[in-house]
């Protein structure tokens, strides 16, 4: 689905996780977990919500899909911690990455 397509909701769980990938995965590693550098991705992040994720292999694709991934499968937050990045569940992440 495209970024566009999702809800107001999922949008903000998007960037809310390109935002903790951000501060959680350091920038010399970004390029070979995201796919993407440090600036490419707070580029992104900038654009928010005019993301283009039309292009798979484009910064926007990459950022949205590998910024959930990471906050689903990657870097760990602590439970006293995940309200300072998320107002939602791991749960509903997950789902937004599904959808």
């Amino acid at each position: 689905m495209a970024f566009e397509k999702l809800s107001a909701k999922d949008q903000e769980i998007v960037l809310r996780c390109m935002r903790a990938t951000v501060a959680h995965v350091e920038d010399w590693e970004k390029h070979s977990r995201l796919g993407l550098g440090s600036g490419e991705l707070k580029v992104i992040i900038d654009q928010w919500p005019a993301i283009d994720d039309a292009d798979e292999s484009g910064n926007g694709f990459l950022a949205i899909n590998n910024c959930l991934n990471e906050v689903c499968h990657g870097f760990r937050i602590e439970p006293n911690e995940w309200s300072n990045w998320f107002d939602t569940s791991e749960v509903e992440i997950k789902s937004t990455y599904k959808r």
